[in-house]
C-alpha cells in the first residue's frame, strides 16, 4: 500500500511534474514547485532534483523557519 506524500499536506504547495520525452531524453518542460504559506513564507524551485529536495525538507523545515502570523493590533 503506498503511503501519504508528506508535503501533500501543505497548503499552498503547488508541483508542476513538468513534460520529460522519454524517447528523446530530454525535458520539454522543467518541473516547477512553489510554496506559498498563509504567513507569507515563499520557496520556489525548478528542475527535477531541486524538486525533489524541496518537497523533501519543505514539510520539516517550514515549520522551525516560518514566523507565524503577524501579532493582531489592538485598538484600545
Amino acid at each position: 500500500m503506498a503511503e501519504r506524500w508528506p508535503p501533500a499536506d501543505l497548503f499552498g504547495l503547488h508541483v508542476d511534474l513538468g513534460d520529460y520525452h522519454s524517447v528523446r531524453r530530454v525535458w520539454l518542460r522543467l518541473p516547477v514547485a512553489r510554496f506559498t504559506c498563509l504567513n507569507g513564507c515563499d520557496e520556489e524551485a525548478v528542475g527535477a532534483a531541486d524538486v525533489a529536495a524541496l518537497t523533501e525538507r519543505l514539510a520539516q523545515t517550514h515549520a522551525r523557519s516560518c514566523p507565524g502570523p503577524a501579532p493582531k493590533e489592538s485598538s484600545a
